[in-house]
């Protein structure tokens, strides 16, 4: 299995570096003919992490590391046709030293309708669909990551393959937009392991001018391992459930973001002979509200209120997240900036493990 992984590990490199040389080809050719076409750009980002847990476990207390490094390319192969490569290396990376991300192909019919062909991140929630260099905390609320991270029958990253399509009217009379996903649900870097589908759409409204209202849906399949009262192990795919609602307000010195999300994974009891499996209904759920202040073009004061259950049809899993924070922009219109969070929590008995209050520091790097 390790010889495996490294073996796909190897081959993502050697990919990314001819795609490299490629580029490099392509920005001379670019430059001895003039060609306006391909454009084609490297850019990435790392976020350098200093962090004090005090959750018991070996795992936790005081912890410094390159949380993660993305790194990519990005641009346009005609007027009409726009692509993304994207890898992920570091301590934050799903599984291997490297992961392969985005890789996908666009093509503009015209601003109200996009296809796109390919690997990308479900488009699933406001959070979800915040690029990760501009949501304003360090990290989204447990809610998001509690649902969003793990929708689809091999949920992880919230990636997968497919289709997506997308468009805006934001010179309309009443400026929406609309983002329409059909995936495999094998979830990231993984082909397709039988023929059932996953859906995930979003929709927003602007009925007011910095005034955003959204609605997002998801239906598919969660696979699960389940044991018998025999010993034996069967796989089963569950239907699953999830929407939300979400409300925004940006103004130059502040913004407001609420959101509220539910989801369903439905359970049942088979008998098979002798063997009976059984699987629980689950119902994860939660809200969250941030207001931030920006007294200054360079600064920020977010503050974030979070209730995460992450079983609703059992008692007592709830977790309250409470986050205080501030944001030095060390340039201003550019991805670089220092955030500092402090997040206090409390979990009720049954909620699983035992977060306490945790202390972050990021800095943001990103060309």
């Amino acid at each position: 299995m390790n010889y495996f992984k490294n073996n796909i590990n190897k081959k993502i490199f050697i990919f990314f570096i001819f795609v490299l040389l490629r580029t490099s080809f392509c920005f001379s050719a670019e430059a001895d003919t003039k060609a306006k076409y391909p454009k084609i750009t490297p850019f990435g980002y790392t976020h350098l992490w200093a962090v004090y847990d005090r959750t018991p476990g070996p795992a936790r207390g005081d912890d410094y590391q390159i949380a993660r490094a993305r790194v990519g390319l990005k641009g346009n192969l005609t007027p009409k046709t726009d692509f993304m490569i994207l890898t992920e290396w570091g301590r934050l990376t799903y599984n291997d030293p490297v992961s392969l991300l985005d890789a996908w192909v666009n093509y503009k019919v015209n601003p109200g309708f996009n296809i796109k062909l390919g690997q990308t991140w479900y488009k699933f929630t406001l959070s979800g669909t915040t690029t990760l260099p501009t949501i304003p905390l360090i990290a989204r609320p447990e809610v998001v990551d509690g649902i969003w991270l793990t929708m689809g029958r091999n949920g992880s990253y919230a990636y997968d393959k497919g289709i997506e399509l997308w468009g805006n009217f934001k010179d309309a009379k009443l400026p929406w937009g609309y983002e329409f996903f059909i995936t495999t649900g094998t979830g990231l870097n993984r082909f397709e392991d039988n023929n059932k589908k996953d859906f995930s759409t979003r929709l927003y409204l602007e009925p007011k001018k910095d005034l955003r209202l959204g609605l997002s849906g998801f239906y598919g399949w969660s696979r699960v391992e389940i044991t018998s009262n025999l010993n034996s192990e069967k796989k089963k795919d569950l239907p699953e459930y999830a929407y939300g609602i979400d409300l925004s307000y940006t103004q130059k010195h502040f913004r407001f973001v609420s959101e509220a999300l539910q989801a369903l994974y439905e359970g049942y009891l088979e008998t098979n002979g002798l063997e009976t499996f059984h699987t629980a209904t689950k119902k994860p759920r939660g809200w969250y509200a941030m207001f931030g202040l920006k007294p200054l073009s360079w600064i920020e004061i977010p503050v974030q209120y979070a209730w995460y259950e992450s079983d609703s049809a059992k008692s007592d899993t709830g977790l309250k997240t409470i986050t205080l924070g501030i944001t030095w922009f060390l340039k201003e219109k550019t991805l670089n900036n220092i955030k500092i969070n402090y997040l206090i929590r409390s979990a009720q008995k049954n909620y699983g493990s035992k977060p306490r209050n945790k202390f972050i520091v990021q800095a943001q790097l990103a060309f």
